[in-house]
């Protein structure tokens, strides 16, 4: 085997990062599949990844970058797959046959969290995932541009073409419910 003697990372070693970066890493994938089982399978993928191939890591960016990474190519994989495109289908046949809430609409409460959540998840995931590792994550532009393999100039531009449509459907929402919006410029901003 030569250099890569170990197959696998140290079983300590792996709790430890899995304790230490699991959490976000569901909540990231979360964000892109919106479903905790499948977002639950990626982060378990995205550790036996990681387990296997831990000795590619270079050290060219931080390691919670490269398990995002990671995590969020899955992510992206399992979004284009055959099989997920039929299950969302039938999901879709499943809600408009029945008066069924969707799970996004069953958690998306009065709450403020829960009102930024679901305005979050309303704009396109282009967008929404630089707003999530910039503000939620806090990674800088600089990491996302390594992360999501972009340039500097389209992070910022996501960032800001992603805050304005936040703020869009931030401020209907809140308008819909009758409330008043107080400092509305200042929505992440």
């Amino acid at each position: 085997m030569g250099e890569h003697e170990k197959s696998f990372v140290d079983e300590n070693e792996l709790r430890k990062i899995m304790h230490q970066y699991g959490t976000s890493i569901l909540k990231l994938t979360y964000s892109y599949v919106k479903n905790w089982a499948t977002a639950e399978d990626i982060v378990q993928e995205t550790f036996i990844t990681y387990s296997q191939k831990f000795y590619q890591f270079k050290g060219n960016s931080s390691l919670k970058t490269w398990l995002y990474k990671i995590a969020i190519n899955k992510s992206k994989d399992f979004l284009k797959s055959p099989k997920n495109k039929l299950k969302y289908l039938n999901l879709t046949k499943l809600k408009l046959s029945s008066n069924m809430k969707s799970p996004d609409e069953e958690i998306a409460k009065n709450t403020e969290a829960d009102l930024v959540a679901k305005c979050l998840y309303k704009v396109d995931i282009k967008y929404r995932e630089v707003l999530i590792l910039y503000y939620y994550e806090d990674l800088s532009i600089k990491e996302i541009v390594h992360l999501l393999s972009l340039s500097e100039s389209n992070v910022k531009t996501r960032l800001n073409r992603g805050r304005k449509k936040f703020k869009i459907h931030y401020v209907k929402e809140v308008e819909d419910s009758g409330r008043k919006i107080t400092g509305a410029k200042d929505v992440l901003e």
